[in-house]
């Protein structure tokens, strides 16, 4: 059996288990096997901090992450108004918009989907790099912090007794410590998100990455380097490309730029043999 029959076969046991017991699986693919499960918002308060040289308590860091939270969110809501769509235009749509064009949030991205996930997994990695695909249970996630079975329905405050999104939102002053990580349903704002089949961890305020907190409800499966070509081909198999996940302009791009460097590196293997024949 080769190493990348035996994550197919771990993946599947996953997957079985879970519909057996009827609970959802996410995934998320990462290009290098030592990123770690944090939302860009915590990363950017780590960054800068090591980038000017202070350490602080981790009191005072979420201190600074929830003010550097709000600061984004007022300037990005005042400039961005006018560009936002219909469905952008509420408290978590905006939120969402933020994640969708790069701005840090609290939010972490995953998919319902596997080959999705893989897809990630792939985009921008090395043959000689190790990859790695997280596998999370969300609704064990939130009934171990909240006691609250199924998603949160952002904005709803529908069947979340246990729940208070809103202290999660940088809009709302809140005193409440520590938020812990939760799963919610994603508010569907753009087709990126459809065709990505997204979904999404809200994350709290511990800067502890999510696999090393969450550990019983997170698993971490590494994609070694050797099996670089063969996750590739069963990508392939799949028929999912850039545009595939990217229904957009720089999806369509990324695509045509892919298929003119495959043309070029084909037609270079094929000049190469002739040559080595005619040698």
């Amino acid at each position: 059996m080769t190493a990348w029959q035996d994550i197919l076969d771990q993946i599947h046991t996953l997957q079985e288990a879970a519909r057996k017991e009827g609970y959802p699986l996410w995934y998320r693919g990462h290009r290098l096997a030592e990123w770690t499960l944090q939302t860009s918002l915590h990363r950017h308060v780590e960054n800068s901090l090591n980038a000017i040289g202070i350490t602080l308590p981790e009191g005072e860091k979420v201190e600074m992450m929830r003010d550097v939270y709000k600061s984004l969110y007022r300037k990005y809501k005042a400039r961005a108004w006018h560009l936002l769509t219909f469905r952008e235009m509420s408290d978590w749509g905006i939120i969402f918009s933020m994640q969708h064009h790069g701005i840090p949030t609290r939010l972490l991205d995953w998919s319902e989907s596997f080959i999705c996930a893989l897809y990630f997994a792939h985009c921008g990695r090395k043959s000689s790099d190790d990859a790695a695909i997280f596998i999370l249970s969300p609704e064990h996630l939130n009934y171990a912090n909240y006691g609250y079975t199924g998603q949160v329905a952002l904005g709803e405050n529908v069947g979340n007794s246990n729940v208070e999104e809103v202290l999660y939102h940088p809009g709302y002053v809140s005193f409440a410590y520590p938020l812990h990580t939760i799963a919610v349903a994603p508010v569907l704002s753009n087709p990126r998100m459809l065709a990505q089949q997204s979904a999404f961890t809200l994350s709290g305020d511990p800067f502890q990455p999510m696999e090393e907190r969450y550990s019983q409800h997170v698993k971490k499966i590494v994609l070694p380097a050797a099996t670089y070509e063969e996750s590739l081909r069963f990508l392939n198999l799949g028929g999912r490309g850039h545009f595939s996940y990217f229904p957009d302009f720089e999806g369509l791009r990324n695509e045509l730029i892919e298929g003119l460097n495959r043309e070029v590196k084909i037609a270079q293997e094929y000049l190469d043999g002739r040559r080595a024949d005619e040698s």
